[in-house]
């Protein structure tokens, strides 16, 4: 439930960063057209999603929530974390 995903697509194009979404399949959502981009589906549950990113995450990354302790779990390995409205968390 990105709100903000267009808006992720272009400035990554701009930056050469890399984007993945992650999602349980619970709502469908259309792959990332750009060739930056990737979908990663996770098992349907609570939380997969938010346990997939947070393993995954590393001081080269960006995580984009507004979920406070996804936010919490990725600042603990080192990644940095906005909101969907660019406020650093």
């Amino acid at each position: 439930a990105c709100p903000v995903r267009e808006e992720v697509l272009r400035v990554a194009g701009r930056l050469g960063f890399g984007v993945v979404f992650v999602t349980n399949g619970a709502r469908p959502i259309r792959p990332p057209e750009a060739p930056f981009a990737r979908l990663h589906i996770v098992p349907d549950g609570a939380d997969q999603a938010d346990d997939w990113i947070a393993a995954e995450a590393t001081p080269r990354d960006i995580c984009l929530t507004n979920d406070i302790p996804l936010a919490a779990r990725c600042l603990a390995k080192g990644a940095a974390c906005l909101s969907f409205k660019g406020h650093a968390w």
